[in-house]
């Protein structure tokens, strides 16, 4: 098939002159046949069953409702996601640190740093297609890039270099398509977005103050137990006084003098609490003197020997 080289028309094969404009299509003389080229500013994609001249992001033809399949990202994102692929599959697993070996935490591993030079380096896509796929892409990896056991120095410089390349691709794509009725997908996925990176920020929160919380009770959890256990052991020293003052009053009641007297020299209190053990001690010499006087009174002879500091006073 050959065209005319004055007016563009197609000629018919065979044919010594042009059947629009005459003028001689040179058929015999020329070695090869002359094509019409032509030039676009970009692709126009149609329906395979009417021909409609379909626009972005559709799933079925609006004329005749043909369903499209088979439908391909761009060259650019396509390979970004290959290139993240093969990184990933080459990744070099080091030996498992020591116990007390942290530094694998505080380090970027040769793998990971070559996944945030590749995200740093892309080039920002430019029609609505490639940024609505990059934007799937990157939103549904920011926070599942790096492996179970990595560091969190690793996660946050992939999720860092995630996140600056989003908001760059974003405010392009703001620019460029903000009033086409398709860039609210891209707005949508980035809001929603937004919102996990809050969840996960919270999150991250959540476990810090876990991590310190583990830490201060590890130090001061000795020091809670000893306290809780001198506040235990009082309260049983108290109960245990406190019953003989029950038993004294109740030997005197029945005029069992030398019952109360038995019981009154148990009171020594044997606490670690100087005031309660002053306390005690006076209640101890006033019990005893009140079941001497009530013995004398009733005609009880009972013999009671103070303790030496006791006599002293």
């Amino acid at each position: 098939m050959i065209f005319c080289n004055n007016c563009g028309e197609k000629v018919i094969d065979g044919a010594k002159f042009c059947q629009k404009c005459g003028v001689p299509t040179h058929e015999t003389s020329s070695n090869h046949e002359s094509q019409r080229q032509q030039e676009y500013a970009g692709k126009s994609y149609k329906c395979p069953n009417c021909g409609e001249i379909l626009k972005s992001f559709v799933t079925n033809c609006p004329s005749c409702g043909f369903e499209l399949r088979g439908t391909k990202t761009t060259s650019a994102v396509r390979e970004f996601a290959v290139k993240l692929e093969a990184i990933e599959a080459h990744r070099e697993h080091t030996k498992p640190a020591g116990m007390f070996n942290y530094r694998h935490l505080l380090e970027i591993s040769k793998t990971d740093q070559q996944k945030i030079n590749l995200i740093q380096n892309f080039s920002f896509p430019n029609t609505k297609e490639d940024m609505l796929e990059f934007m799937i892409l990157a939103t549904s990896n920011i926070y599942t890039s790096t492996l179970i056991g990595d560091g969190k120095v690793t996660e946050k410089a992939i999720s860092k270099a995630w996140d600056s390349k989003i908001k760059q691709v974003y405010a392009k794509a703001k620019n460029t398509y903000i009033d086409d009725p398709d860039f609210s997908k891209i707005q949508d996925l980035y809001n929603s977005y937004h919102i996990d990176a809050k969840k996960h920020k919270k999150k991250n929160i959540i476990y810090l103050i876990g991590f310190i919380g583990l830490i201060l009770l590890f130090i001061f959890g000795p020091f809670i137990l000893i306290a809780n256990d001198q506040k235990n052991d009082y309260k049983k020293e108290e109960t245990r006084l406190e019953s003989i003052v029950i038993e004294i009053d109740d030997a005197l009641g029945k005029g069992e003098y030398k019952r109360a007297l038995m019981n009154a020299e148990l009171m020594e209190y044997n606490g670690y609490n100087k005031e309660r053990d002053s306390y005690w001690d006076v209640r101890q010499r006033y019990l005893i003197e009140e079941i001497l006087h009530e013995a004398e009174k009733h005609g009880v002879e009972l013999y009671y020997t103070p303790p030496a500091e006791e006599a002293e006073e």
